[in-house]
């Protein structure tokens, strides 16, 4: 992430920049979208209003108590009901950020719902212009830019000169929020049928176009029953890539001091969701529990299409002291043009793929991450880490070459 952040010509300067008007973006955070969220880099912290934090479906209990109060905030000095940190994400995907925020809630009345200053504009290196009424800040897909409301701030503004006693039907403004939907995809009319590939197992199957000729599909049957055994089904099912093809290493620069983040807090049921999923990695083996880490990570959770949780770890400060990677990925159109004049295309989904990669043996201390329940760190290559990517695609570029077009 070394690109150049710049506002030049080709950026368009909105007419609301006339008048003047504050950057109020939405962002996302705890499954909701929220909006009128006011960026203001003249603050030293990021404001939570008490409202909102109890419209996010947050409790008192998990505030942490705090004594200095804010002052120049609004006239006297306003006491915080507490601190929260909250994983607020940044942008649209691809090209986004999910960073922690440590947010001081304070129970005042405000036509927006949460203000984000320095600290997390720093965190983003994010770049603001209010002449454009956006910023920009880096993301691993490129520059990230993110356009405020004019409409939305100006409401705002109004509301705010109208006095206090407007802004209490105001200050709310959540949707509930999941991760976007699959894209239609255009597809043929063609039905499929599942071929079994272990006569002992019939519940094991592959699927194929119900089109074959049975010349053709006898053929595939053939094929699939004689390489089963290079299925996988289970976390048992899967070997994992002997080292000599593939070890992941981090290269962590020597110079750069470790960083042990501050053990994040989560309400009992996402608790119980973490406390389940490592118990499946510790099962499968790809974690194991660790003493004593110099470096320590918190575990995010994101839900997933179907509404269950996959628990990641925020390598944030990890990934920093790490250098890039600059294997190439391939262009998704490259690939399609690629398919042109073949018969038979087969898809093939790698089962656990980045967790068939071992880390190295030294790095493995590095990834370790804190919960409630001990602190363990990764044996094989996790996914968030800064050039997984790069590492996963050498491998299969390498497993493929023959293959390759």
């Amino acid at each position: 992430m070394y690109e150049e952040i710049i506002y030049g010509p080709e950026d368009a300067v909105p007419l609301a920049s006339n008048n003047h008007e504050a950057i109020v973006i939405e962002v996302i955070t705890c499954n909701y979208k929220v909006k009128k969220v006011y960026i203001d880099n003249g603050s030293a912290i990021d404001v939570l209003y008490y409202k909102t934090f109890k419209e996010l479906q947050l409790e008192d209990k998990q505030l942490i108590p705090v004594q200095t109060p804010l002052i120049g905030f609004a006239g006297p000095p306003v006491r915080p009901e507490g601190m929260i940190t909250l994983m607020v994400t940044v942008g649209e995907s691809p090209k986004c950020r999910t960073v922690p925020v440590n947010f001081a809630v304070v129970k005042e009345l405000s036509s927006y719902n949460m203000i984000l200053g320095r600290p997390t504009l720093n965190a983003l290196r994010a770049v603001c212009s209010t002449l454009h009424l956006s910023m920009k800040f880096l993301t691993p897909d490129g520059v990230a830019e993110v356009l405020g409301d004019p409409e939305v701030a100006r409401a705002c503004y109004i509301a705010t000169l109208k006095g206090k006693e407007k802004l209490v039907a105001q200050t709310t403004c959540l949707e509930p929020w999941e991760p976007a939907e699959k894209e239609e995809r255009l597809e043929t009319d063609e039905s499929l049928v599942e071929l079994p590939i272990c006569p002992e197992r019939p519940d094991r199957v592959v699927k194929a176009g119900a089109g074959l000729s049975e010349l053709t599909r006898r053929a595939l049957e053939s094929l699939l029953e004689e390489y089963a055994e290079i299925f996988a089904w289970s976390a048992d099912d899967m070997p994992g890539v002997p080292p000599e093809l593939a070890v992941h290493k981090l290269h962590v620069d020597p110079n750069i001091r470790p960083v042990k983040q501050k053990k994040r807090n989560f309400a009992p049921e996402r608790n119980e969701v973490v406390k389940e999923e490592v118990g499946k990695l510790l099962e499968a083996k790809i974690v194991k529990e660790i003493y004593y880490p110099t470096w320590l990570a918190n575990p995010v959770l994101v839900k997933k299409e179907d509404r269950a949780w996959r628990m990641c770890v925020e390598f944030t400060d990890l990934n920093k002291a790490c250098p890039k990677d600059c294997y190439p990925l391939p262009r998704i159109d490259q690939l399609v043009d690629s398919t042109i004049g073949y018969e038979i295309f087969c898809f093939l989904d790698a089962f656990k793929g980045y967790h068939q990669i071992a880390l190295d043996e030294e790095d493995q201390e590095k990834t370790a991450f804190i919960t409630e329940y001990g602190t363990y760190c990764y044996t094989t290559m996790p996914f968030g880490l800064k050039n997984a990517g790069a590492t996963y695609q050498r491998l299969v570029n390498k497993l493929f070459k023959n293959q390759i077009g």
